[in-house]
């Protein structure tokens, strides 16, 4: 049975099709070119003080923990090329919270490198006591402010996607399906429950943050 991939469809949207092998070659050729090959921008703000030192992207993870020592939080996404389940890249995401003082600091590794440094508002003292109102579950968040302040899920699921990239023309985007480059995405599915007296809590992480929430069933309540 051919398994489907996600393709580009209209400009910044996906959609599952059946490839054919044409444009499964021409997504694999992209993919392989975006995940692995592509340089890191370089900018002002790529850089983490810790102390006296700084680190900057194209460091390796080795020479960053041994800098800034181990991070408060680890998140792994697997990247595999769609239909032949075989190896595209990895990516490490590490936190470092620093305190309220200081702002929370995201760095992301792909292949054992640091890739990029931005930051995710400020720090916090402890892990979160790991409970929260459905209300605190927003857009934007990073997963690790999420588990901190709302615990591990009910349930979660994960997959990989291939997300369409526009091609501009003359400062309108246009989509080619099949043609168009694309970018790997890193989805992830959690469910949260607030009990029988709420409803569930779907949220969509999209590459580390929530994408999405979503009202679905009736909560439950635990023993």
């Amino acid at each position: 049975m051919a398994q489907s991939v996600m393709a580009p469809s209209l400009a910044g949207a996906s959609v599952r099709f059946a490839p054919n092998k044409l444009a499964l070659t021409l997504a694999l050729t992209m993919l392989t070119a975006l995940s692995l090959f592509s340089a890191p921008r370089v900018q002002a703000s790529d850089t983490l003080r810790c102390g006296s030192r700084l680190v900057s992207v194209e460091a390796i993870a080795a020479e960053v923990a041994a800098t800034c020592g181990e991070p408060a939080y680890r998140d792994q996404w697997f990247f595999t090329q769609p239909a032949y389940g075989g190896y595209a890249a990895d990516v490490e995401v590490w936190y470092y919270n620093f305190g309220p003082s200081r702002l929370l600091q995201v760095l992301k590794f792909r292949n054992d490198r640091l890739i990029d440094v931005q930051t995710d508002g400020y720090g916090f003292y402890g892990s979160g006591d790991g409970r929260c109102a459905a209300s605190a579950i927003v857009t934007g968040m990073s997963k690790y402010r999420l588990l901190a302040e709302c615990g591990e899920p009910a349930s979660k699921r994960a997959e990989n996607v291939l997300q369409g990239l526009p091609i501009q023309r003359n400062g309108r985007n246009y989509a080619y399906p099949g043609f168009n480059p694309v970018q790997p995405v890193y989805l992830e599915h959690w469910v949260y429950n607030f009990g029988s007296s709420q409803l569930l809590r779907e949220v969509t992480l999209q590459n580390g943050r929530v994408s999405d929430v979503e009202s679905t069933d009736r909560g439950f309540d635990t023993p």
